[in-house]
């Protein structure tokens, strides 16, 4: 289990997940964030909500800026679109 830094991708990944899943941390964190636990999961949602911090979507201008992310940043990126998408 994960108890590194939240990157703005990954928060903006949790947000997705809960638009598509609601609150069943259990199902995010099957599908979504197999490294972070159910209740880290809950935790870091609510504790955004209760800082009344947006869930921003992270900016990128070009593809430039996307080669310059270390791999799992960029697979990060690519894990929202496809979330996005799913919702849309």
């Amino acid at each position: 289990m994960s108890y590194s830094k939240w990157s703005s991708l990954e928060e903006f990944k949790l947000k997705a997940a809960v638009d598509k899943y609601g609150n069943d941390w259990n199902t995010i964190h099957r599908n979504v964030f197999p490294e972070r636990g159910a209740v880290c999961l809950k935790n870091k949602y609510y504790s955004r909500i209760h800082q009344n911090k947006a869930f921003d979507a992270p900016v990128q201008t070009n593809n430039v800026q996307e080669k310059e992310l270390n791999q799992n940043e960029a697979d990060f990126l690519q894990e929202v679109r496809d979330l996005l998408t799913q919702i849309q």
